[in-house]
């Protein structure tokens, strides 16, 4: 008979202790080579698994933090939002109010913004419900609508300016516009303007801006000066002692322009003031907002 091979494993825990001899079948150490061997694959795998649990675990708590953070600055921009939107508002109440004293109320386009939502309380999916697009928009229209505006105040400061609206003398009104009895005819006559008595050599006043265009003698008048304003409206000054203008200057509301004289047609020394719209003479006491 073919005598059977044995493995035989002997251990020695310490130098003087017992030995202990393990006999092995070829069989049985085969089996014990593959067990091995499977936990040897076994524990590869398994530290595989560790390591890929640990990586899933870190890029989940990372994944959380950058969630908390992102829902922290979703709330701040929340906040800034919702300050946007409120100053937004009381521009636009401003604006309107603006635009009705201007008189171009009609002209304004109401904002749009049926949707203004609350702002997103989460994470990176969440979207804002009134975001940039929307404070854009609202925006462009109240830049447009300030334009408006302020292109029309320009234009009615410009038209004030230009308006004799203050009076050149201060004295005493001695005949008005309109019919009259001529001081020195005597006659029944129609009077193109005021008579204000003052003063000789008080000084008179430019009612509003303009342009120096007559500066010279006038049958009846005398020594006269008349101011193109603008705007239609041209003033008339008349029995002057002396000017201090020249043609040609430009002037300014409330500068000095000549003295009260009586040169002319005049039986004492007085300021013929007429005012002039659109080629039509008018009552100057229409005008005149600062005195009679």
């Amino acid at each position: 008979m073919v005598e059977k091979r044995h493995s035989t494993i002997i251990v020695v825990p310490h130098a003087h202790g017992r030995v202990y001899k393990l006999h092995l079948s070829p069989r049985a150490l085969k089996a014990m080579v593959v067990l091995a061997a499977a936990l040897v694959l076994l524990s590869v795998i398994s530290l595989a698994a560790s390591g890929s649990f640990l990586r899933q675990r870190a890029a989940y708590r990372s994944l959380a933090r950058e969630n908390r953070e992102l829902k922290r600055a979703n709330e701040r921009l929340a906040e800034t939002v919702a300050q946007v939107q409120a100053r937004l508002g009381q521009f636009e109440q401003r604006t309107k109010a603006l635009a009705i004293a201007a008189g171009v109320g009609d002209l304004l386009v109401p904002p749009a913004g049926g949707g203004r939502g609350a702002v997103g309380s989460g994470g990176p999916l969440e979207r804002l419900q009134s975001g940039p697009e929307e404070l854009l928009s609202r925006q462009e229209i109240l830049d447009r609508q300030l334009a408006t505006v302020e292109q029309r105040l320009s234009e009615q400061v410009l038209l004030l300016a230009h308006t004799p609206t203050i009076a050149p003398v201060v004295g005493v009104i001695t005949d008005g516009f309109g019919p009259r009895i001529d001081p020195i005819t005597g006659r029944p006559a129609y009077h193109e303007g005021l008579d204000i008595s003052a003063a000789y050599g008080t000084p008179v006043c430019c009612p509003a801006d303009g342009v120096v265009v007559v500066a010279e003698r006038e049958n009846g008048l005398g020594k006269c000066l008349k101011v193109n304003h603008g705007y239609g409206y041209t003033t008339v000054f008349g029995h002057l002692d002396r000017f201090l203008v020249k043609e040609g200057d430009r002037v300014k509301r409330g500068q000095v322009i000549a003295k009260v004289g009586m040169s002319g047609r005049a039986t004492g020394p007085h300021l013929h003031y007429e005012v002039w719209r659109d080629g039509e003479k008018k009552n100057p006491l229409h005008f005149i907002l600062d005195a009679y």
